[in-house]
């Protein structure tokens, strides 16, 4: 016959505190999950280089980066279709749909990151990049320099 062996003794609450640890979810601490960074931030965050940009203006970037334009950046929706040049029920049909746009609006959402990237570096700051980007400047015919291009091409 096999020989019993003696319980273990257990110091007081050891059991409870094994059945919390069994009901947290795994994974992060407190069970939240790891947010995802929006594609805008990301592309405003770092320098991407040049072959992968290619790459992603090719493939065409996510429609639902407007929205992402449209929070980081405080303007209307209107503005960011204004400025990828895209007619509002074209991307709101892209979004609704979750597809690509295509490769001219895509370079113009890196184009966008990129300048937003560069004034931040400038002007040290989020609220001051943004502040600007969104003011008329002497220089671009009081245009604002996120419509610079659009005006540029309306002027003879």
């Amino acid at each position: 016959m096999a020989k019993r062996r003696k319980p273990m003794k257990r110091s007081p609450g050891a059991g409870t505190v094994r059945q919390h640890a069994r009901l947290r979810p795994r994974g992060r601490p407190g069970g939240l999950r790891k947010q995802e960074i929006p594609p805008f931030m990301l592309f405003v965050a770092r320098e991407t280089p040049t072959a992968q940009k290619i790459d992603i203006i090719r493939a065409g970037v996510g429609a639902r980066v407007v929205d992402d334009m449209v929070a980081y950046l405080e303007v209307p929706k209107a503005v960011i279709f204004a400025l990828l040049h895209t007619p509002e029920s074209t991307a709101h049909k892209l979004i609704k749909d979750n597809r690509n746009l295509d490769a001219a609006a895509s370079e113009r959402v890196v184009r966008v990151a990129d300048i937003t990237r560069l004034a931040q570096a400038t002007f040290g700051a989020r609220e001051a990049a943004t502040h600007w980007l969104k003011s008329a400047n002497l220089a671009l015919a009081g245009a604002t320099p996120f419509l610079a291009d659009r005006a540029a091409s309306l002027c003879p």
